[in-house]
């Protein structure tokens, strides 16, 4: 009798974030991700913000672009800001008004 290893399908249940789509396999963890998440309007972010300018590449390769700059002169750094004071909202409404 001839035994055939077959690969058994298994189920994993991931965790989504509706604001930048990167997967937790612990919810806890999703949640808390969640909450400090820059692409989540209500954590006041950098990236949901008005003055938020996106990095730029250059015009030619050898050129090094621009980085990610805010027009209200908050430094931005390795990480962007959450909870800004000078935070207005990119799509026109304040999540808090809801």
């Amino acid at each position: 009798m001839v035994t055939v290893a077959l690969p058994i399908p298994v189920v994993v249940t991931r965790h989504g974030c509706p604001f930048c789509g990167i997967t937790r396999a612990k919810r806890p963890a999703m949640v808390a991700h969640i909450g400090r998440c820059w692409r989540n309007p209500t954590v006041r972010a950098c990236k949901t913000c008005v003055h938020y300018t996106p990095p730029e590449d250059g015009p030619y390769p050898e050129h090094p672009g621009w980085p990610e700059d805010c027009e209200v002169g908050q430094t931005i750094g390795d990480r962007p800001n959450s909870h800004c004071p000078k935070w207005q909202s990119a799509a026109g409404d304040d999540p808090e008004d809801r």
